[in-house]
């Protein structure tokens, strides 16, 4: 789902993973976990203001902020990349707000990543996807399992 607003544009997906919020909450806070799923190479400092930084598989580095903390249920954080590629979004340029709800043994997470150029929404719509719908719940199932 998309909500587009101008140049800019909010991306929404929600899926369920057969793990408990505190598990989930995991693969977003612990380098370990994150590299379970996300990317190679992850540094987080979980505090509001610390870096959460993830170095993906083909040398990209994701880089963002925490802002808001409230575990296990409700982490925001600004997203972008590093470097300088024309193209790319820059760090602290957007922000991703995820939401940890428990549904019986598992949890329903949804993720909105807002600010994202009209121009970007479609891959990084199917970045989301691919990491949320595949990856994490793969590897979140596999750890509570």
């Amino acid at each position: 789902m998309t909500d587009t607003v101008g140049t800019r544009t909010a991306i929404e997906q929600t899926v369920r993973i057969a793990a408990p919020p505190e598990i989930v909450w995991s693969f977003w806070t612990e380098p370990e976990q994150l590299c379970a799923w996300w990317g190679v190479a992850a540094e987080v400092v979980l505090e509001p203001g610390g870096l959460l930084r993830v170095e993906m598989q083909a040398g990209e580095i994701m880089r963002g902020t925490f802002t808001e903390l409230d575990p296990p249920h409700h982490l925001v954080f600004t997203f972008g990349w590093e470097g300088n590629a024309p193209g790319q979004l820059e760090p602290d340029s957007s922000t991703v707000e995820v939401t940890l709800t428990p549904d019986g043994d598992g949890t329903v997470l949804v993720l909105r990543h807002s600010e994202v150029p009209v121009t970007h929404a479609e891959d990084h719509g199917t970045g989301w996807a691919y990491y949320l719908g595949e990856r994490l719940v793969a590897a979140a199932a596999v750890r509570s399992a």
